[in-house]
């Protein structure tokens, strides 16, 4: 983790803190070992004893006064080399007393060889060691030299000592010094993860205890026999205690009984928890959760050692629990109406049949709401919303056996519900329909709406949710061409338009599998020179029997068969190609699908064409809808920052259309906007559309980003464009409709000022 030099700095003044915060426990330990040392010297009268006590007594005398200059600094400004003088300063102090208690065991053990005052010493050092690690794991560098400071001379000893047996004791001193070392800096990088990972923590005073008191999760350290020796004030808060002293000591089973007591856990859970805590400190587990019955989530980690003991960290994660819970039931759930969504609505069908009788008939039912869109335009989104969620109010409210609702996209919901009869599915077809249809009150708002459904009924024995909808779709198209009726039942002759589908799906793979789909260009123009600066590349198909097939059809139809990167790469690679023919005089534009953005290899496919004819990345531009991005806005990003630092452009396409666009200009990496052809129909007319237009390309110069306004098809359109709304870019058919690249050439360093005229075969040209 990267860690800013301020809030390093900050954190190495907390730990400096923690270790000069031990000032009086340093005090009272000298002061046990001068009497110690004085207790040694009465029972061997050796003067070098009393020597040893002035010694101890001389550096606790320092090492006071340079905690107590330590705490009248003021920090604010230092820098890194100012605290670690001040580490370096402590560091001396409590190594030279470190070397004292080892010389003093090297004294009384090897040089006097006297019994009591060898266990003397040696208790000395014991109670010591045991409280290195836990007042000083702040700094590792105190660790080593106090560790080293003791445990090098008792290595001495041993070895002096000699024999096999003395000299296996000390060879067993560079374990427990790894220990004492691999300890510490464990303890210092939880707490230095504990810190980093919480904003929040704003104020860490200047000790220990203060410090883990301050950490937003609780900490229990263990000893190998499973009793507390550390506790913070959050974990005494979590387990039902007032102040962290109440907890110390106990081990964990007295501990849980106490919180039983206090019946801050209930006895049903004491068992579970118990179990819980036990699989972490012996090491089967290193992360657990408990859940309370009042839904509090606990998340417990462990970072067990055997021999030393375990350090717990508790967290009350419920507000992270219930993200995760929302997040989930966004993925399965429609946010706007709360019905189930498509993939989740594929997992209750899954089960349906377990759950109806036997020769009972099934229902599919999908339906779409009317001028949804007309809706939006007229009242805004936000009507449109609430309509929404009215029409599944009211669809949810119809009374039908074993229903199943869903909403698929913007303005299809879906009802799986069953009957005893065919005649009692119809029946409630025309209930649902004529709940459904009429009028509403939104926010004031008197909207009529009506609705188109295809349904479609299968036995028990015939339910197949894929064919069901397959079938419902091909109704509902029925009901849509037939102005007569609003819902219609699926028939066997409704087929022959699903196999004329499927010829032309087919007829699709294979146009795409021998390249035989074309690539057209439509010209971009610069507003102020009047010339093409660049053209977006179009797939066009041309099918040998139909004619020509609108891109709104088989464009859909290939990402439905998982075709359109396939197509994609074909638009790609003539496209880049003809843009090297051109002399790469003028860029083009080459839009990118959902599916493309998640193909981790576009920017690879992009980047070998662009090698392959010695075109500059600088002459193509992306193009992706909204649509596209907010099926995965990470992946997309992802591959969209690929293919900027490759130098490409990229443009956000039918810009304003979608629900989030200012979002998308603030986290993507986006050069150019295209603004959809919705926002200038009626700027001629209507005064509020050109100002919103003008807002638009206002906002989007602010954010540094070039502008392309889409659908320009009057003069008087573009006279309006040139001198209110100030876009560098335009594209439409008042400068041409897409044509071939040979016609593209023709047009280079041309001022195009003309009206486009329609030869016989109705396609758009431009005269010049």
């Amino acid at each position: 983790m990267k860690i800013e030099r301020n809030e390093s700095i900050f954190l190495e003044i907390l730990f400096l803190r923690t270790l000069y915060a031990n000032k009086k426990a340093v005090w009272w330990t000298s002061v046990v070992q001068i009497l110690a040392t004085l207790v040694i010297y009465i029972k061997t009268n050796q003067p070098i004893y009393v020597g040893f006590a002035v010694a101890f007594f001389v550096i606790v005398l320092l090492r006071t006064a340079n905690a107590s200059a330590f705490e009248q600094k003021d920090l604010s400004s230092a820098t890194m080399a100012d605290l670690r003088k001040w580490e370096w300063r402590y560091l001396l102090g409590a190594v030279s007393t470190c070397i004292l208690l080892g010389l003093l065991c090297l004294t009384s053990i090897y040089v006097f060889a006297d019994t009591s005052a060898a266990i003397t010493s040696v208790a000395i050092v014991v109670a010591s060691m045991v409280a290195l690690v836990t007042r000083n794991y702040v700094s590792p560098t105190v660790i080593i030299g106090m560790s080293f400071g003791i445990l090098a001379p008792l290595f001495l000893t041993f070895i002096l000592l000699g024999g096999i047996y003395n000299w296996l004791l000390a060879l067993l001193i560079l374990p427990y010094f790894w220990s004492n070392v691999r300890i510490a800096s464990k303890l210092r990088q939880s707490l230095w993860d504990a810190l980093l990972g919480k904003q929040q923590l704003s104020v860490v005073v200047s000790h220990f205890d203060a410090a883990l008191n301050g950490m937003p999760q609780g900490l229990l350290m263990f000893d190998s026999n499973q009793n507390i020796t550390v506790a913070n004030m959050k974990a005494a808060k979590m387990m039902g205690f007032d102040d962290p002293d109440q907890v110390h000591g106990h081990s964990l089973q007295s501990l849980l009984r106490l919180a039983r007591v206090k019946a801050y856990f209930p006895e049903e859970t004491h068992a579970s928890l118990s179990a819980k805590m036990q699989d972490l400190l012996t090491g089967r587990k290193e992360r657990d959760m408990f859940v309370t019955p009042n839904k509090r989530h606990f998340e417990f980690m462990a970072t067990p050692d055997p021999q030393h003991g375990t350090v717990l960290i508790l967290q009350d994660v419920t507000r992270r629990a219930e993200a995760e819970a929302q997040i989930s039931r966004m993925a399965r759930y429609d946010s706007l109406t709360g019905l189930p969504n498509r993939s989740q609505f594929a997992e209750i069908a899954k089960t349906y049949l377990d759950g109806i009788g036997t020769g009972m008939q099934i229902a599919l039912m999908v339906v779409d709401v009317d001028g949804l869109k007309r809706t939006n335009d007229t009242f805004g989104h936000r009507i449109g919303d609430e309509l929404l969620r009215a029409f599944a109010d009211r669809l949810a409210s119809v009374d039908v056996k074993h229903p199943v609702i869903s909403r698929f996209g913007s303005d299809e919901f879906v009802l799986l519900f069953c009957a005893p009869t065919r005649d009692a599915i119809l029946k409630s077809v025309e209930r649902i329909m004529a709940a459904i249809s009429g009028q509403y009150n939104v926010s004031g708002q008197e909207i009529m709406t009506g609705a188109h459904a295809g349904v479609v009924v299968v036995s028990r024995g015939e339910f197949d949710l894929a064919v069901m909808h397959m079938n419902a779709d091909l109704a509902l198209d029925a009901a849509r061409k037939d102005s007569q009726k609003a819902w219609a039942v699926f028939v066997d002759t409704m087929d022959q338009s699903f196999r004329s589908k499927q010829r032309l799906k087919n007829d699709l793979r294979k146009a795409i599998a021998e390249r035989t789909l074309s690539v057209a260009y439509q010209p971009i123009i610069n507003v102020r020179t009047l010339r093409m600066v660049g053209c977006e590349a179009l797939s066009r198909w041309n099918h040998p029997d139909f004619g020509p097939i609108s891109p709104a059809e088989f464009i859909p139809m290939a990402e439905e068969m998982g075709l359109i990167s396939d197509l994609t790469r074909t638009v790609i690679e003539q496209a880049i190609k003809d843009c090297s023919l051109w002399g790469s005089r003028i860029a083009v534009s080459i839009n990118l699908s959902s599916y493309d953005l998640h193909n981790m290899d576009m920017a690879d496919i992009i980047r070998s064409a662009l090698l392959r004819y010695n075109v500059e990345p600088a002459l193509i531009e992306v193009e992706v809808t909204e649509g596209a991005i907010i099926t995965d806005r990470e992946a997309t990003g992802g591959v969209l920052e690929s293919l900027k630092a490759m130098g490409l452009q990229v443009a956000i396409d039918d810009f304003g259309t979608g629900y989030s666009s200012l979002s998308y200009l603030k986290d993507l990496p986006v050069t150019k906007v295209k603004i959809d052809r919705s926002f200038i129909t009626d700027i001629t007319e209507e005064g509020r559309s050109l100002k919103l237009l003008r807002g638009i390309v206002q906002m989007t110069h602010e954010l540094g980003l070039s502008v392309t306004i889409e659908g320009l098809e009057t003069r008087e359109q573009f006279a309006l464009i040139n001198r209110w709304i100030g876009a560098e870019y335009v594209q439409g058919f008042l400068y041409g409709a897409a044509t071939t690249a040979e016609n593209i050439a023709k047009n280079f360093d041309i001022e195009m000022v003309q009206l486009p005229v329609k030869p016989n075969n109705g396609e758009v040209v431009t005269v010049h």
